[in-house]
């Protein structure tokens, strides 16, 4: 193989890569977006942030991605709250959010 060969790979896993994390992500916000609703807090800045990720087992035993996202929330729009997403795969595993202060 020549270089080209291989630079075309690599380009072509990260594309692969990229396009797989923007469609977690977006399930990941939607998530949130539904779970802060049901709480009947505020999801602030319409999104999630990536954290970190690393490989872990699902449940059929296949190594996957496990993607850790953040999202902010307000429950009286004077402070922000912390949420947390984890998508094992493009399945969600939990949601979790502070303790906040009702209003």
């Amino acid at each position: 193989m020549n270089d080209s060969v291989i630079a075309c790979l690599i380009l072509l896993v990260l594309a692969w890569f990229w396009w797989e994390s923007r469609g977690v992500a977006e399930r990941a916000t939607n998530a949130a977006r539904t779970y802060c609703a049901n709480a009947g807090v505020s999801f602030l800045n319409d999104t999630v942030f990536w954290q970190k990720i690393r490989l872990k087992r699902n449940r059929q035993g296949r190594i996957v991605l496990q993607r850790f996202y953040r999202f902010e929330f307000a429950s009286d729009m004077q402070q922000r709250y912390r949420g947390e997403v984890i998508m094992l795969g493009k399945q969600i595993e939990s949601i979790k959010m502070d303790v906040f202060r009702a209003s």
